[in-house]
């Protein structure tokens, strides 16, 4: 499982706030807990775990851009990834140190941007995202690059 690039990096703070809050809320999904497997820093029993359109049902993902009403939300099929028989683990890894500063304290991964279309706009420094599309019954993989 090579992370660079497929997961996304955060800084030390935000990897251990997300990891704490993450367990806390499955927890009380009843979702069981079980050792880690590197480089990730939660994992869990994935029988423990029922399905939804979104992929695994745990608890979601935010990541709050300006404002509270402005977040990229991401669903089960962004959050985790199988670790191992029986095992998936949330899909989200610590930055080595000095490799994130201040300005660069998350680099979203390919594995979180899947079957979210994402609008870059250069000109204005925007960048524009939909919830995942597995949510209206569709994925990247169904689009032609034409």
């Amino acid at each position: 499982m090579d992370s660079e690039g497929a997961y996304t990096i955060l800084y030390k703070s935000i990897f251990t706030a997300l990891v704490d809050e993450f367990v806390k809320a499955a927890a009380a999904m009843n979702v069981k807990r079980v050792a880690s497997v590197a480089p990730f820093g939660a994992c869990f029993d994935s029988k423990t775990i029922s399905s939804s359109k979104a992929g695994p049902d745990v608890p979601t993902v935010d990541f709050v851009l300006q404002s509270k009403r402005v977040y990229w939300r991401f669903y089960g099929w962004n959050t985790m990834v199988k670790a191992g028989e029986g095992v998936v683990c949330l899909a989200f890894v610590e930055a080595e140190p000095n490799l994130v500063g201040p300005l660069t304290s998350i680099a979203v991964g390919g594995y979180q941007m899947e079957n979210h279309l994402l609008e870059f706009d250069v000109a204005a420094e925007k960048l524009g995202f939909s919830s995942s599309l597995l949510l209206r019954d569709t994925s990247c993989n169904k689009f032609g690059a034409t």
